[in-house]
């Protein structure tokens, strides 16, 4: 993998944490009660949690295949 590449992947994960920490956040830091209805601000950090950490996941399940392609392509053309 390329330096560009690495860079890529290394801000994916990055925003991966930060979905899963948007999504747990209301909760660790005790903002929102876990026992009343979420609030507008708890609804908003899961939403916008579970997209980042969805759409992250969904960039590292692609570059991941096209990682596997191409090192299925350079062992079948030989090298």
């Amino acid at each position: 993998m390329r330096g560009a590449a690495r860079v890529g992947v290394a801000s994916t994960v990055l925003t991966l944490l930060v979905g899963v920490w948007l999504f747990v956040a209301p909760f660790v830091v005790d903002y929102q009660d876990r026992w009343r209805t979420l609030s507008d601000a708890t609804l908003n950090d899961m939403w916008s949690g579970a997209v980042l950490a969805v759409l992250a996941a969904l960039t590292l399940l692609a570059v991941a295949c096209l990682a596997l392609r191409d090192a299925v392509r350079r062992e079948r053309d030989g090298g």
